[in-house]
Parts: structure tokens; sequence; C-alpha cells
């Protein structure tokens, strides 16, 4: 959330409200868990044995 950060510090408020809806939409698009994407499918543990996709 950078970009609220930065677009609240010189009070452009039409970009706030912009990254405040695409936040919103974004969580409801990955099914309600607010940091899906940002978790790579390489970083997550993985039961020996099974290869990697």
């Amino acid at each position: 959330m950078r970009l609220l950060r930065l677009a609240v510090e010189v009070q452009r408020w039409d970009l706030a409200a912009h990254t405040i809806v695409l936040a919103a939409a974004t969580t409801l698009k990955n099914g309600d868990k607010p940091d899906a994407k940002s978790k790579s499918k390489e970083k997550r543990w993985r039961p020996k044995g099974q290869p990697k996709r």
C-alpha cells in the first residue's frame, strides 16, 4: 500500500480513493485472501518427495 501512503502525503484524494477501490477489488477477486497474490508458489512449503510444478 505504498501508493496509498504516497497519495495521502501529496493529498491526491482521487488517487487514494482509486487505490482503495483497487485493493478491495483485488481482495474480492482472490477469494477474500488479502495477500494471496504476494506469496509465490516457489516459497510455499511442500512435503518431501513431491516435485516442483
